[in-house]
């Protein structure tokens, strides 16, 4: 028989092991349940990883897609005999094209896919092109990885946007507005030209500063219906103001219409070596060009003076006595202190229309009175905006410029060193492009869209790049990119 100390011994080594026992299982569970969680934790950041690598590859096929598109614009652009349709492009109606790639493929059996649409591919109005990416991951059932993503071009004109400036642009008035229209919706000078009215006008107007200061464009109260861009800071906008479509509501931004990445370039100008007329001061009433003056061969009136000053009395550019056709006209200047200074209270610069005037000033410009007249006093009756151009040649400091309006002011500004002030209750069209630029008064600036075109056969570039990523902004898009 087994002692009871030694039989008590026994139990309680035996419970111990068993104890010990326990304790292992449960340490293997645990060390087990670590492992599992581990791998889950790797399995899913190796998922994640890799959908983030897809996700790069999404956008990276959105965009060659959008290339594609540039490509054939700006294509067509260089060459009016391209075909879109004979590069594997599919008309839809008379404006927009459309094409799809099924047939690229990735690394782990991965496969991509993008169709491209394209709205007013023939350059008539500025391009927008929308693409839809996506790319299956082979081997795995989760969902495809989508991008959509959407571009506005423009020109590459010097005037490829309304009012553009290095530093600032300014709204000081409460009812100021932005907006555009075509004057030559088919490039065509032989066709005539298509006046500004409610009928015809765009919400396609467009704001630029190259500037990364918060205080790069200062919509304040006014109303820009179209585009703005920065440099990188958001545009300021008022209880009054707004940037949107037609329609918008006071004190509301549409991010999908401003962006905070614009660059321009400001090249400086110089005036034309041609000469056939020195006039000196032109201080008095004159009509341009003078009986018995000749143009050029290029059929251009050159002349040089030395400045622009008067009060109560008008400069005109107008047909002679005779003449079959309105002039065509410019004028280069010297003082580079103040080229342009028209006051008093019937001072005036008028083109008559048909006629095109040129001034290239190295000083300070200053047209006030009954300001400047390109061909009429309303948006109705006017030239196109680019038969009144004015060109700032100075090259370092502040050019001083300030232009008033007898009812439209119609014309085009180009001053890289101009400190630009517009004063005007009514309309003004065209489109500005200088260091700072300020819209006093009410004025309605609604920007020419077919300045895009000149100085030739411009290629256009990307002024919007916006990555579609919600389901409201998609869907304005998804009946065309579905094919």
């Amino acid at each position: 028989m087994i002692p009871t100390a030694q039989l008590s011994a026994r139990r309680r080594l035996s419970s111990e092991r068993g104890s010990l026992l326990i304790v292992s299982l449960i340490l293997a569970a645990i060390i087990g349940i670590s492992i599992a969680s581990y791998l889950k934790v790797g399995r899913n950041a190796l998922t994640i990883a890799n959908r983030a690598l897809y996700n790069n590859a999404a956008i990276n096929l959105a965009e060659n897609g959008l290339e594609e598109a540039m490509y054939s614009i700006n294509r067509l652009v260089a060459d009016p005999s391209y075909s879109w349709t004979g590069d594997g492009w599919t008309a839809v109606g008379a404006t927009a094209m459309r094409r799809k790639w099924t047939d690229t493929t990735f690394d782990q059996n991965a496969t991509g896919s993008v169709s491209v649409y394209v709205y007013n591919f023939a350059g008539g109005a500025a391009p927008r092109i929308v693409a839809r990416s996506s790319v299956t991951l082979g081997g795995v059932s989760s969902g495809a990885i989508e991008k959509w993503v959407e571009v506005q071009l423009t020109r590459t004109s010097k005037f490829a946007n309304g009012l553009v400036a290095k530093d600032t642009i300014r709204f000081s008035g409460n009812n100021a507005s932005v907006d555009s229209w075509n004057s030559d919706p088919d490039n065509n000078p032989a066709t005539p030209a298509i006046p500004y009215s409610a009928a015809v006008q765009k919400a396609n107007g467009s704001v630029g500063s190259i500037s990364v200061s918060v205080n790069a464009v200062l919509v304040q109260n006014a109303d820009i219906f179209g585009y703005v861009a920065t440099g990188g800071a958001m545009p300021a906008v008022g209880s009054q103001g707004r940037i949107g479509n037609f329609g918008a509501a006071a004190n509301t931004i549409d991010m999908a219409r401003v962006s905070l990445d614009f660059s321009a370039n400001f090249d400086a100008v110089t005036a034309p070596a041609t000469t056939n007329y020195t006039l000196g001061s032109i201080s008095n009433d004159l009509d341009l060009p003078r009986v018995g003056d000749a143009p050029a061969a290029d059929g251009i009136y050159y002349y040089a003076a030395t400045d622009i000053g008067f009060n109560n009395k008008t400069l005109a550019i107008k047909r002679r006595v005779g003449d079959t056709t309105a002039p065509n006209v410019i004028i280069k200047l010297s003082d580079a202190t103040t080229s342009i200074a028209i006051g008093g209270g019937s001072g005036a610069l008028n083109v008559e229309t048909g006629a095109n005037l040129q001034i290239y000033a190295p000083g300070d410009i200053r047209i006030a009175g009954n300001g400047a007249m390109n061909g009429g006093t309303t948006t109705a009756t006017a030239n196109q905006p680019q038969n009144l151009m004015i060109w700032g040649t100075k090259t370092a400091g502040v050019q001083d410029i300030q232009i008033a309006g007898n009812g439209a002011l119609v014309g085009v500004i180009y001053a890289p060193q101009g400190s630009v002030k517009i004063n005007g209750n009514g309309d003004v069209a065209g489109s500005v492009v200088a260091n700072d630029i300020t819209v006093v008064g009410n004025a309605a600036f609604h920007y020419d869209e077919s300045l895009g075109y000149l100085g030739g056969n411009s290629p256009f570039r990307v002024t919007l790049w916006n990555e579609l990523s919600s389901a409201a902004s998609r869907a304005a898009y998804s009946s065309v990119l579905s094919f």
